[in-house]
């Protein structure tokens, strides 16, 4: 499932700092708040450092540096800012908040949990810190926990939608998609410009396969924040499980404009092409989802059946064993294996990989009848024979496993055995036998 999007796990909120004195409020800091509000990153740091150079004891600066550093992906930089403002503010339970939320962010998850529990001791009814504890415990898969916090916050803060998303992707997460649902709809009445609702109200209709409420849903939070990336990726999908492949490539070349190195975007753009028969553009998709470590596994494997489309099997034989190695009990992985041995006629292989195959999926009928092919051409035939039987076991009515098994009785001289076979595979609609029929009878 979708984690909750980075915006809704922190607040960028100003904490509650006294008032600064007239010098504090000069022109210089407030350029360095503007620069900070249109991200003019670079411009903002530098007017707040040089506003501590005259003045390094001010929490509230070291406050909006901290804030600066972590729009510019520095987090490291930020704790330290943070740090300090704590040092000079000890009591101030937002700052703690906030010191928290980079602990969190550079998996120091103790040191954000002491941040947030030191912030509810100074200030009981702080919903922030109720609420960040509630994300640290859903974070460790503690979400019984998790739940408890985020109703604690939503008792002091009940209007606070952010809360019922966070109660809603907990209840997701915990199996009640009709509880996230109802949580979902509570934070969209109380905002409804909130994309980041839409979207996870989306998800829960999709995992529920409610395509239409879901792609509604997606729809909705793309009107709101226009570069929603995984909104445009999960209408993508939906479209693809629609085989509305034109709808969905659109989606994810749209989503592909806006994060051009998205693995799974890549990998579905790799899907359709297949689909399309576009095979050497597919594997180009398939290649840059593997790049970005992603979806590795799959993305081997759909690259493999493309290389054996365009007669590549060298090739496809190499991308399998990589994906093999990364989960030897995927069954089609193991499969397409078995089969790309034997198109080469490595039957010991094959054989070894059909075995493997079933094992996993005991009642396959290809790999009993590729199995049972190698066999032949190994003249190992009473084998093959039990291959057969097993089919028509399962398969009463397969006429290529029939039309086979005449082949062997007409090698071993059976031909009355043959032509009975032959004759219910002809009946069963078998083209092949009714030729050799028509050649018998001649």
């Amino acid at each position: 499932m979708d984690t909750l999007p980075s915006s809704d796990k922190t607040m960028s909120a100003e904490p509650h700092l006294p008032d600064m004195s007239k010098k504090e409020e000069s022109d210089l800091l407030k350029k360095g708040i503007v620069a900070l509000n249109e991200n003019k990153i670079d411009i903002s740091i530098q007017i707040f450092k040089d506003y501590l150079e005259v003045n390094d004891e001010n929490a509230k600066v070291l406050f909006y540096l901290g804030q600066a550093r972590l729009k510019n992906n520095q987090p490291e930089k930020a704790l330290k800012h943070y740090t300090k403002a704590v040092k000079l503010d000890p009591d101030n339970s937002d700052l703690l908040i906030h010191l928290g939320i980079v602990h969190e962010q550079l998996s120091e998850y103790e040191k954000a949990k002491t941040c947030y529990e030191k912030a509810i001791e100074i200030q009981p009814n702080n919903a922030k810190a109720y609420c960040q504890l509630g994300i640290y415990y859903a974070e460790i898969n503690q979400h019984d926990l998790a739940m408890e916090y985020f109703i604690m916050a939503n008792k002091i803060s009940p209007q606070d939608a952010s809360i019922y998303i966070n109660l809603g992707y907990t209840s997701d997460v915990s199996g009640d998609d009709a509880k996230a649902i109802e949580y979902y709809k509570t934070a969209i009445e109380l905002d409804s410009n909130d994309a980041s609702a839409w979207f996870l109200l989306g998800i829960v209709y999709k995992d529920n396969n409610e395509h239409d409420l879901a792609k509604l849903s997606f729809e909705k939070a793309l009107t709101i924040k226009a570069d929603y990336v995984s909104a445009y990726i999960n209408l993508g999908i939906l479209y693809f499980l629609e085989v509305k492949y034109e709808e969905s490539e659109n989606m994810f070349k749209t989503a592909l404009s806006l994060e051009t190195n998205n693995s799974e975007v890549n990998y579905y753009l790799g899907l359709i092409a297949a689909k399309h028969s576009f095979h050497e553009k597919a594997i180009e998709y398939f290649n840059i989802a593997i790049e970005k470590n992603g979806l590795n596994e799959e993305s081997y494997l759909n690259m493999a059946k493309s290389f054996m489309e365009i007669d590549d099997n060298e090739m496809a034989l190499e991308t399998l064993i990589r994906a093999y190695k990364l989960n030897s009990f995927n069954f089609d992985i193991v499969y397409q294996l078995g089969f790309v041995y034997f198109l080469q006629a490595n039957y010991d292989k094959a054989i070894k990989y059909f075995d493997n195959a079933l094992k996993i999926k005991p009642n396959h009928r290809d790999s009993y009848y590729y199995k049972a092919i190698a066999l032949i051409r190994q003249d190992k035939y009473s084998k093959a024979m039990k291959c057969f039987k097993l089919i028509l076991n399962l398969y009463p009515e397969d006429h290529y496993t029939l039309y086979q098994q005449s082949l062997v009785y007409l090698s071993s001289q059976e031909k009355k055995k043959a032509i009975i076979l032959l004759r219910k595979a002809k009946d069963l609609g078998n083209e092949e036998a009714e030729e050799m029929l028509k050649i018998m009878e001649e």
